[in-house]
Formats: structure tokens, C-alpha cells, sequence
């Protein structure tokens, strides 16, 4: 596993991210996760509540991507890894418990993405640079 800097849990924090997916017929999704946060030095987690694209995506392939990025700083992290989907299960219940989501929302998941890869998003000539 590969593990998040002080800087990067501060981006993730402040910046919003966004997840990419692709599933059965190799289709990209691309899309805004507000709730995406860190869990712990290599873990991302978020909820899942609209249960479409990103939800069906990583159903097929578990394989994702998280990227943020600072448009004023011009600096940027992309996060890879497996993604693990827990629905009406003891650990789902256990986070969404502590959450006021089904307030909003009648059905919820949560997702948990073990970060396996990083990668600099900088504008420079470092981008794509791999640091863990």
C-alpha cells in the first residue's frame, strides 16, 4: 500500500476530488465525489448513495482512480487502487451511523479504495510522475 503525505490528506480535505471508473466495455466515468475522504494513511472512502455510473463501474472492475488537484496552486495528486464497496453490511452500518445521510438519501453505501499508487499532478515537467 502506498502512503498519503500530510499534503496530500490536506488537498483531499480542502480540495473536491474526483473518481474515475470504467466497467465492463472499458467506458471511462468520470465525476465529483464531495464525500470522498481520507480514512487513514492508505485508504479513501466515500458514500455511495447515487448507486449509477461510479456504483455499476466498480462493481465489473474495482479498479479506480482519484484525482484533486489546486487550480490556484497548480498541484494535484492522482490516487490508484481497489476499490471495495460495502452495502447493508457491519462496517456500512458502523460509518453510516455516525452520518446524518439517510436523512437524505433512502439507500447508502460505503466505498473504501486501497491506495496502491500515487502519482504528481503538478503543472510541470514532473506530472505523472510516480511517488509511491
Amino acid at each position: 500500500m502506498a502512503e498519503l503525505t500530510s499534503e496530500m490528506k490536506d488537498m483531499l480535505k480542502n480540495q473536491l476530488p474526483y473518481l474515475a471508473t470504467s466497467g465492463a466495455d472499458s467506458k471511462p466515468q468520470v465525476g465529483p465525489k464531495g464525500s470522498l475522504h481520507v480514512l487513514d494513511d492508505s485508504h479513501l472512502i466515500y458514500f455511495e448513495h447515487t448507486f449509477r455510473h461510479a456504483y455499476t463501474n466498480l462493481k465489473a472492475n474495482p479498479q479506480a482512480a482519484v484525482a484533486v488537484a489546486d487550480r490556484v496552486a497548480q498541484k494535484g495528486f492522482r490516487f490508484e487502487g481497489t476499490a471495495h464497496i460495502h452495502e447493508n453490511d457491519d462496517y456500512a452500518n458502523k460509518i453510516l451511523g455516525k452520518t446524518k445521510i439517510f436523512d437524505r438519501f433512502p439507500r447508502a453505501g460505503v466505498v473504501v479504495i486501497d491506495v496502491e499508487q500515487i502519482f504528481k499532478l503538478d503543472n510541470t515537467l514532473e506530472a505523472g510522475t510516480q511517488l509511491a
